[in-house]
């Protein structure tokens, strides 16, 4: 590469360094890092914290209760996150930045790594627990507290997703255990040209007109929850009789159903299904799947039912036994970054809960299903229903095996 562009590259770096500094987005630890990554030495990187700020930004004092960071930066971070939930390139971007790699574990189902670190497992240092699984984990004593003074760019997160209910900071002093990851609804997609009319109810997938035209997801929380949502109950009922209701209503459209599917929404809907219960990003890349066939995309329809619906967030955690957490505290900062989350958002095509921030940064394509205010005024986040969550995996297993 010709030097001149390295140069003009690192002074652009430098610029959007100081840039950082000025606004308070990273410390001043985090600002002498970054620039010595770009090659300046001691006594200049001195310098130009100065010009950049009086002594450049300090760190926040900690979270109360929080014991205090080791700042001992160290070689890797360890990563325990699903298949294809981050965009490559950011591994390699963080790496160059801060000169830490990021080793990714992938996970199976939440409750592999809940099971995991109740027998002991130590060496991850920042996972993606679903919402529900927070607040199991956090109740379980498995979660490091954050230290929010080393995560300024929670800052950006939207208000619907900063004092999330299974994360409960409220209850637990003002400790914060989470910082959401992305987040998403559950609908269903509708082929236009398959049904007699646009339908807005959860009601279509009980239609005797569509037997064997209806996929449904393979999850007893999602699925329950449709059914209870229908009827007007919250998806996180502890009433058994409400479940009973649910439980019995399923049974009953059972025949209806072409199969219980979490993993081949995207295809199923490709394929021309009439009806596919999914989460919204599955229909996005869908939709980017079938790249120019205009007329097929024309026929898609998203619906957030009108009785209202699900909305589930990831979020990262720190479990207990990482390895460092200072390290696992630079990498969610860094995953909270707005340009940061839009690229991030832009290849694995769920939304971001850096709202509006990354918006600027995020193809526009990936936002073709953001809910609108109202739509999301009629979801409701699942939460952890404690020890009544056994009466879900009973009433799914009757569904399941009618």
């Amino acid at each position: 590469m010709d030097d001149r562009i390295v140069v003009r590259r690192s002074e652009k770096d430098l610029v959007g360094l100081c840039r950082e500094a000025r606004r308070g987005g990273i410390t001043r630890r985090q600002f002498i890092e970054r620039a010595l990554v770009l090659g300046l030495s001691a006594t200049a990187v001195g310098a130009l914290a100065g010009a950049c700020g009086d002594e450049g930004p300090s760190p926040a004092p900690s979270t109360p209760g929080i014991d205090p960071m080791d700042e001992t930066k160290p070689a890797e971070v360890v990563f325990y996150n699903w298949t294809d939930y981050i965009d490559p390139a950011i591994l390699r971007q963080f790496r160059v930045e801060t000169g830490i790699a990021v080793k990714q574990v992938y996970m199976g189902m939440g409750e592999e790594l809940l099971a995991k670190l109740k027998a002991g497992a130590k060496g991850y240092d920042v996972f993606v627990p679903s919402d529900y699984m927070v607040s199991i984990m956090r109740e379980s004593g498995l979660l490091e507290p954050l230290d929010m003074s080393y995560l300024p760019n929670f800052r950006h997160v939207g208000e619907p997703f900063r004092d999330p209910v299974y994360d409960d900071p409220a209850g637990q002093e003002g400790l914060r255990y989470s910082v959401p990851y992305f987040y998403g609804t559950t609908g269903y997609c509708q082929r236009l040209d398959k049904v007699p009319e646009p339908q807005t109810s959860w009601d279509a997938l009980w239609d005797k007109r569509h037997k064997g035209e209806i996929n449904l997801l393979d999850d007893e929380r999602e699925v329950l929850g449709m059914a209870l949502k229908r009827r007007g109950y919250s998806v996180n009922t502890t009433s058994q009789e409400e479940l009973d209701q649910a439980t019995e209503d399923l049974i009953e459209q059972k025949p209806l159903v072409a199969t219980y599917d979490s993993v081949n929404m995207k295809r199923a809907i490709i394929q021309g299904q009439s009806f596919v219960m999914a989460w919204d990003g599955d229909v996005v890349m869908a939709l980017d799947a079938l790249g120019d066939d205009v007329e097929t995309k024309r026929q898609l329809q998203w619906v957030l039912p009108e009785e209202g619906f699900a909305r589930w967030t990831d979020a990262l955690s720190v479990p207990v036994g990482n390895n460092s957490r200072y390290g696992a505290h630079l990498w969610m900062d860094y995953l909270m970054r707005p340009e940061i989350a839009g690229q991030n958002a832009s290849w694995v095509k769920y939304l971001s809960p850096i709202v509006p921030a990354s918006w600027e940064y995020t193809d526009p394509f990936a936002l073709t299903l953001k809910p609108t205010d109202e739509e999301l005024a009629r979801s409701e986040q699942f939460t952890d229903v404690g020890e009544f969550a056994t009466a879900y995996s009973d009433a799914w297993r009757q569904v399941k095996s009618a």
